[in-house]
């Protein structure tokens, strides 16, 4: 039980550490908060006078790791968080195979081939969600988007601010998502006053195409956000 423990907590720790780095990091660092108490309460109901069933952190891990893969999945597909998933997968998969091993010598042939199969198909998805989550990574677009939300907030400046999001969002295969980025970049920087900023952008952009490229239902949004900002934002998230 003590392992248990110290692998949710760990594994935590690291998804809100590596959230952080997300273009939505609340995604990610509310899940690592959730399992986070889980294992504080664990850890204190292991002292408790009262035995705690030894099968708890299994079941929480189980199903927490479960519903983890299913919001992660589907924030990854709405290009926003690519961490969630596979920590999420790990509990799954750790829950999954421990309670099939507590059962092992129990099962009969059938049942222990029925038992591989679904062990390696679980360790076969998790593989599969940390590849496309931490080694392809967060794709151009998702800072896009999340850049964009901080323009309308009106966080310009710092690490997490637009400026540095849309510096962030350029991909090799979609020149489309460069001409945006530039073209919210020069809109930015002519704001600001940053006249040397804004003309380097605009000379990029001009080689991808110009405003010409860009639909205008994305220059209209980036102007809306720019009108609301009475003076430039210095302020950081």
């Amino acid at each position: 039980m003590l392992g248990w423990v110290a692998f949710l907590g760990g594994s935590s720790a690291a998804l809100l550490w590596m959230s952080r780095a997300q273009p939505f990091p609340e995604i990610g660092g509310r899940w690592a908060w959730l399992m986070l108490s889980i294992t504080g309460l664990l850890a204190l109901a292991m002292n408790s006078p009262r035995t705690m069933n030894p099968d708890l952190p299994v079941i929480i891990g189980g199903i927490v790791g479960g519903l983890g893969v299913v919001v992660g999945a589907i924030h990854d597909r709405r290009k926003q968080d690519v961490v969630l998933a596979p920590f999420a997968g790990m509990w799954f998969v750790a829950a999954t195979v421990s309670a099939l091993a507590d059962g092992w010598n129990s099962y009969d042939q059938i049942e222990q081939w029925v038992g591989f199969i679904l062990a390696t198909v679980v360790i076969l998805l998790e593989v599969f969600l940390f590849w496309k989550g931490l080694i392809i990574g967060v794709q151009g677009i998702s800072w896009s988007h999340a850049a964009l939300r901080q323009l309308d907030r009106g966080l310009i400046e710092g690490e997490r601010g637009a400026i540095a999001m849309f510096e962030k969002s350029w991909s090799v295969d979609e020149s489309w998502l460069d001409a945006m980025s530039h073209a919210a970049l020069v809109r930015i920087h002519s704001f600001q006053g940053n006249a040397k900023a804004a003309s380097k952008h605009a000379e990029l952009l001009e080689r991808l195409g110009g405003e010409d490229s860009i639909e205008d239902a994305w220059l209209k949004k980036i102007d809306s956000c720019l009108k609301r900002l009475s003076s430039p934002i210095t302020e950081s998230e």
